[in-house]
């Protein structure tokens, strides 16, 4: 028996014979053969794996983006090789060294703060690109309509009745803090209100930050009766620093947040937040993704999806 009919049975590629497949499907058992996947993937030049470059998948959030990510590659049939690159570009550069030579079908990128060497890094790479979180014109992106989501939450302060509102900003950096922070100015200015920029704290999107924030806060001359922090992780450090000070919360200082990661809703008082929604971003990145290696194409979309604002018990009108 020919090395080729054994190829031809186990790829499916000719027709064989019934007693012919029969006697190589029996030695193939007999043996415990598997086929080599390298050797198929040289030959198709398709590995069925996705490459992934994430700040960190230990944020609460991301963790979850890469979870979901996973499920929906895994079904598209294409496993998943993550690299944690915290933002550093020498790891940025090995980590896409890397990829490439493992000779990836596509690659996601679920990173906030974008240098030029790191596009250029990543317009070189000659597989499908998909960002999350981020967009440039020249790659194809999925990200959040954070400025939409700024805007909803202050918009919701000033419902409740607020006319001194502050805000934790990420990094100046951070291409998702600017758009939340053009949608809270916006918000400000349709409601006839000024931008107090004392009351504009930027730092990390981290519990730390937030409770920073509320330190300075409170020893100002005057400081707001409600907070828009820009992500959970730093709206829970200023509820924990404000129960520190002897502040009430929602009574005394509102926060709002944004993400909607698990912990939120579990605290007392839970927090009303900004839901970004997971399940689409997710989806649409990986059916962007798997469509461009399906077609070889290289054509450059991008999508914002709307977020939620979702309530809850962190914020109330004032007590005045």
């Amino acid at each position: 028996m020919s090395v080729s009919t054994v190829s031809h049975v186990v790829n499916g590629t000719r027709f064989v014979k019934a007693d012919t497949r029969e006697r190589v499907m029996a030695a193939i058992e007999r043996l415990d053969f598997t086929p080599s996947t390298s050797a198929q993937s040289l030959k198709k030049n398709v590995t069925h794996t996705v490459g992934m470059i994430v700040t960190s998948s230990t944020n609460p959030y991301f963790a979850e983006v890469v979870a979901r990510l996973e499920s929906e590659l895994y079904e598209a049939g294409f496993n998943l090789m993550l690299c944690n690159s915290g933002r550093d570009i020498d790891k940025q550069r090995s980590y896409i060294r890397t990829l490439k030579g493992r000779r990836i079908d596509g690659l996601l990128v679920l990173e906030s703060v974008l240098s030029d060497a790191y596009l250029e890094l990543l317009g070189s790479c000659s597989f499908p690109v998909v960002m999350l979180d981020s967009d440039t014109p020249s790659l194809t992106s999925v990200s959040d309509d954070s400025e939409l989501g700024g805007y909803l939450a202050t918009r919701h302060l000033i419902e409740q009745g607020h006319r001194a509102i502050g805000c934790i900003a990420g990094p100046v950096q951070h291409h998702q803090s600017i758009r939340r922070f053009r949608g809270f100015q916006r918000a400000l200015a349709e409601a006839g209100l000024s931008l107090e920029p004392d009351w504009v704290h930027a730092g990390g999107m981290d519990s730390e930050s937030g409770e920073a924030a509320v330190r300075q806060l409170c020893r100002s001359r005057r400081r707001p009766t409600a907070l828009f922090a820009f992500n959970d992780f730093s709206a829970l450090g200023a509820i924990s620093q404000a129960t520190r000070q002897g502040l009430r919360v929602p009574e005394d200082l509102s926060v709002i947040g944004y993400d909607d990661i698990e912990i939120a809703r579990l605290l007392r008082p839970a927090l009303t937040t900004v839901r970004q929604q997971t399940a689409t971003l997710c989806r649409e990145a990986c059916r962007l993704l798997t469509q461009a290696i399906a077609d070889k194409r290289s054509d450059v979309e991008q999508l914002h999806v709307a977020p939620e604002l979702i309530v809850r018990e962190s914020v109330a009108p004032p007590d005045e």
